[in-house]
């Protein structure tokens, strides 16, 4: 599979999903909406500084995700970071594993390291807002740190590839995913509890 077609297949998806089918009386509707546009535009844009290569995306995503933290209340921004960097240190241990001894990594790297970003985050938060915050911190600044690590032994690493994208965009499925599940699942509990009631008071 290509790298980077599960990124923007995933990105298309969720434009269209926010789009067309959430709920219009959703206030960020539109700003999800430009958000992701803008991450399917800057996804193919790169620069070189100091022979180390970037993407635009990255950093804006980073710029955008602090904002967003510095919003939150102190106490809830502070645990944010803090798990911010636990999802770092383990974004960069997996990739350095993966380096050392492949042999482990028994299914695509790309699906395990986003199961593993993915099971860490909704473990460590479950609110959806703030655990997108702390997957895109987390693996942003891993995906940065891992760079320099890489390049003090020569090897070059480029930050904010397609493959990196790939898993992240699976992660934050995932999450949004398995919140929209929890919200069906909650309606339809509370649709089975009133038709219950409903049919208590007619006994």
């Amino acid at each position: 599979m290509m790298a980077g077609s599960i990124f923007l297949f995933c990105t298309w998806f969720l434009w269209i999903f926010t789009t067309f089918f959430m709920d219009k009386r959703n206030q960020k509707r539109t700003e999800y909406s430009i958000y992701l546009l803008l991450a399917i535009v800057l996804c193919g844009l790169n620069w070189e500084w100091q022979h180390v290569r970037f993407s635009i995306l990255p950093l804006v995503v980073l710029v955008i995700s602090f904002f967003y933290t510095s919003r939150l209340h102190w106490k809830k921004s502070m645990y944010c970071i803090v798990s911010s960097f636990f999802v770092m240190l383990a974004y960069i241990t997996y990739e350095l594993m993966a380096i050392i001894d492949p042999i482990w990594v028994f299914i695509p790297g790309v699906w395990l390291k986003a199961s593993i970003l993915f099971i860490l985050v909704i473990l460590l938060h479950r609110n959806i807002v703030c655990q997108i915050l702390i997957l895109s911190i987390g693996s942003m600044m891993g995906d940065i740190v891992l760079s320099f690590v890489l390049r003090s032994y020569q090897m070059n690493y480029s930050i904010g590839s397609m493959h990196f994208f790939d898993s992240f965009m699976l992660g934050m499925l995932g999450m949004i995913s398995l919140f929209y599940l929890k919200m069906t699942l909650a309606r339809w509990e509370q649709y089975v509890f009133m038709l219950e009631k409903e049919r208590k008071n007619n006994v």
